[in-house]
């Protein structure tokens, strides 16, 4: 019989926070109530390793991950399950992060839908019970500073805006999630743009000229008026045109 060297003592008895697996790649379909997305997430699995336990036992992740269905209803809840089963495995709480692009439905200015790509993320945790999702999207900010000093006229950059909010005690839907991210900024990005589209746009933006700061407080405030009582994380990086750095707005707490 081989010897289980992951079960000898360690040289340090020193408890690991974390001990896992990091970039399994799982072919998934995400059945939602309208469409079935078809996309390939990136798994980061982890336990807490006692300080009496020299080693985990690696292939366990791999097959609580291959054990899972391919269907499933949301990356939350294959994030949950993925925890759940390799609990039952290893005997440790596990936490299990859940990464993939997210297909959804923009309409451009001149009324044609486009298909866009948002980053989303999961994250589940059997200590904690805490259940996250998380969405990143591209949008669009001028500078109403600029805009006040040079008579109308602003600079203009994109920025990346990012949600993580607690979804335990119930589903929040992608594409609401999607859409408030989107509608936060001055005006959201598009792949085409035409000469007419592109007028549309930038006027737009001057419109509703916003700092950084703006962002963030614009999206949590829509938030609060659907989702209220949830914990959330809400993130923006404006990669600014006309300076050498970006700048950066972030809110935490409950909506």
């Amino acid at each position: 019989m081989l010897k289980d060297v992951q079960n000898e003592k360690p040289e340090n008895e020193i408890e690991l926070n974390k001990v896992g697996v990091e970039g399994l790649r799982k072919y998934v379909i995400v059945k939602s109530p309208t469409k079935n997305y078809h996309t390939i997430v990136t798994i980061n699995s982890y336990i807490k390793l006692p300080s009496n336990l020299r080693g985990v036992h690696m292939s366990r992740f791999a097959e609580s991950i291959e054990e899972i269905p391919e269907e499933t209803t949301s990356i939350e809840d294959l994030a949950e399950k993925i925890s759940e089963t390799s609990l039952t495995k290893h005997h440790f709480d596990c936490c299990t992060k859940v990464f993939c692009e997210f297909p959804f439905e923009r309409t451009r200015p001149n009324g044609e839908k486009e298909n866009g790509i948002a980053q989303m993320s999961a994250k589940y945790s059997t200590s904690t019970g805490r259940k996250t999702l998380g969405v990143s999207v591209n949008g669009a900010l001028a500078c109403p500073c600029s805009k006040e000093m040079c008579n109308g006229l602003t600079h203009n950059q994109r920025g990346n805006l990012s949600i993580d909010i607690d979804v335990s005690k119930g589903k929040v839907e992608s594409s609401d999630i999607i859409r408030v991210c989107s509608e936060s900024f001055s005006s959201p990005t598009f792949s085409i743009l035409k000469r007419p589209e592109e007028k549309k746009l930038v006027e737009q933006m001057h419109e509703n000229a916003r700092f950084v700061e703006d962002v963030v407080r614009k999206c949590v405030q829509s938030l609060r008026e659907k989702y209220s009582s949830r914990y959330c994380v809400i993130k923006c990086s404006s990669y600014e045109s006309i300076h050498d750095h970006n700048a950066y707005s972030e809110w935490r707490g409950m909506l």
